[in-house]
């Protein structure tokens, strides 16, 4: 790959958002996860009917949720002050390091493409129990085992777009703070008094 295009593209967003991240983001949705499953080994097995209501609800939550993130994203590339950014740049010691803006924007994406797998894949097990296929879902060892991992992967995906939600609402407001920050540094163009003492 050459010099020019590793700065675009899902390449950039995986250089942008490593696998640190990745892992710092999913502790608490991991977590909560075990947990749901822990309580779902007491009480009972997951059976079709359990993994129909989990797809239904993440099929009413992520759409919106996509919209919502999808809007944040447009409005921080649409709005953002590119003088603000290139002052912001220019004060940077390490101007190798990705800017908060970088950062703002890969989080963003990363959301994205969570999401959207998420829905692309909710979508796929909705047809598929729709579809009434006779040996997915039902009640055999083979099944259970796919039934836990479906769950699992459904719970943990949920858990994980919606904590994410933190990260952008607290990127969002550190940008607008160094936006607030080099707005209220810089000198007033409006201010045309000269002193003439």
């Amino acid at each position: 790959m050459d010099k020019k295009t590793k700065n675009f593209g899902i390449n950039a967003i995986l250089k942008l958002y490593d696998l640190r991240l990745l892992w710092k983001g999913a502790k608490y949705p991991l977590i909560f996860t075990v947990i749901i499953v822990s309580i779902f080994l007491f009480v009972g097995e997951i059976d079709k009917e359990i993994i129909k209501s989990v797809v239904d609800l993440i099929l009413s939550i992520i759409p919106s949720l996509l919209g919502f993130v999808l809007s944040g994203y447009a409005l921080l590339i649409g709005f953002g002050n590119i003088e603000i950014i290139a002052k912001r740049r220019q004060t940077e010691v390490d101007k190798e390091k990705p800017t908060l803006y970088q950062k703002v924007s890969t989080v963003f994406a990363v959301a994205l493409i969570m999401q959207i797998v998420l829905l692309v894949f909710t979508f796929i097990l909705k047809v598929l129990l729709q579809v009434d296929l006779p040996c997915i879902f039902d009640n055999c060892i083979a099944c259970e085992i796919v039934n836990y991992i479906v769950f699992i992967l459904l719970i943990f995906g949920l858990l994980y777009v919606t904590v994410m939600i933190k990260d952008l609402v607290v990127n969002i407001f550190n940008f607008s703070q160094i936006q607030h920050f080099f707005i209220n540094k810089a000198p007033d163009p409006t201010n045309t008094t000269t002193e003439t003492e």
